[in-house]
């Protein structure tokens, strides 16, 4: 058969027919044995002549109740034809979809089920700065000694580098300050002198916090 257009996939070609004999006099209403979606996915006849779609009508569950606008008599022979396409239930078995068979993208976020995407899953570095919400990684999170001063914002005042062959025995400290450092009156400190100023360089302590200057 041609189309115009796009030819319909094929999901499955039917035929089948009802054949029914009249034995009540009047009798208007039949019922089919399968759904029926269109009045033209029928060809009705009576005692071998097709009717035309006006001399019937369909309704019910799946339009399986034809109903004729005129009563039909005893011993005539009603023949319904079911012809076109009926849609076929493909069974999937496990294991059968591949990932040539997915296309791009066509996985979304929907699709996945809650807690499903594991360690494993994730490839090295595919997790990035905008995919971690403020204030997400929290102390236990960070494993011992892991957080080193480069990675420490250049305004948190840190204590000197360590010297000696015992780490953290001996801390030093610059003997220049050539910036303004602020006690805000919640932190003490104290620094090996002497020390000189530079430019700019002020230690201002505010009420309640205290420095030592040794020297």
């Amino acid at each position: 058969m041609a189309y115009i257009g796009k030819e319909p996939a094929n999901v499955g070609q039917r035929s089948s027919e009802n054949i029914s004999t009249v034995t009540t006099a009047g009798q208007t209403v039949f019922t089919l044995s399968e759904n029926v979606d269109y009045e033209s996915d029928i060809i009705v006849t009576i005692n071998g002549v097709t009717q035309s779609n006006a001399a019937f009508s369909l309704g019910g569950i799946g339009n399986r109740t034809l109903t004729f606008t005129s009563g039909m008599v005893v011993g005539d022979e009603i023949r319904i034809a079911h012809h076109g396409y009926k849609p076929m239930t493909v069974t999937v078995n496990d294991g059968i979809v591949t990932t040539q068979k997915l296309a791009d993208n066509a996985v979304t976020e929907p699709k996945i089920a809650n807690l499903n995407v594991t360690t494993g899953k994730l490839a090295d570095n595919a997790i990035t700065e905008p995919k971690i919400a403020d204030n997400a990684i929290t102390e236990p999170k960070i494993a011992a000694n892991a957080v080193t001063q480069a990675k420490i914002h250049s305004s948190v005042v840190l204590g000197g580098p360590s010297i000696g062959t015992i780490p953290n025995m001996i801390r030093t400290n610059a003997k220049t300050i050539t910036s303004v450092i602020t006690f805000a009156g919640t932190e003490n400190g104290i620094t090996a002198g002497p020390v000189t100023f530079s430019g700019a360089g002020a230690v201002v302590v505010t009420t309640g916090s205290t420095w030592h200057l040794l020297v």
